[in-house]
């Protein structure tokens, strides 16, 4: 019941995208591509810590609540971006604080961009999701991960409200 009800949550606040004047935008080279988040705060991203080792972990920047991460994996040759999305969801539920399946909203917001939300139940406090997923250049997979540290369960649709416009486009 609880996921059939984030679900028709998530599906209404998508139908009616917020207006606010915030807008992440990041461009990324090799490959390229172009990623818009409307109504998530511009923040400063840098290369991702463990860039050097596992160099599939691109970006990583935060601020305040906000964090978001830019992942390229490899893909194989011509993986579209229902492919890459479709692989990388697979993924998702063996990563920690992921909750099952049934209780993560799935959505493709245009042809090249997917997103998966959902609500992390943690000690003391509630972490909001979107994974927005796509391809690049026909060699990668693309996982954009962001997610905001919520006081009440009442910050979940303001949050899955930001995403009905977001995009990865190829640059």
């Amino acid at each position: 019941m609880k996921a059939a009800l984030l679900a028709l949550a998530a599906l209404a606040v998508l139908a009616a995208p917020q207006s606010n004047a915030e807008e992440f935008v990041f461009a990324v080279s090799a490959p390229s591509f172009r990623i818009t988040i409307p109504n998530l705060p511009p923040l400063p991203m840098k290369p991702h810590p463990m860039h050097a080792t596992h160099p599939h972990l691109r970006f990583l920047g935060a601020e305040g609540a906000y964090s978001i991460s830019v992942i390229t994996a490899n893909a194989a040759p011509g993986m579209s971006a229902l492919e890459c999305a479709s692989a990388i969801l697979r993924t998702l539920d063996a990563r920690p604080n992921v909750p099952p399946a049934a209780e993560l909203y799935r959505a493709r917001l245009d042809d090249n961009t997917y997103v998966v939300l959902y609500a992390a139940h943690l000690p003391g406090f509630l972490q909001l999701n979107a994974h927005f997923l796509s391809a690049a250049a026909g060699t990668h997979c693309i996982e954009v991960h962001a997610s905001k540290i919520a006081s009440t369960p009442e910050d979940i649709g303001p949050w899955f409200k930001s995403f009905g416009k977001a995009k990865i486009q190829p640059d």
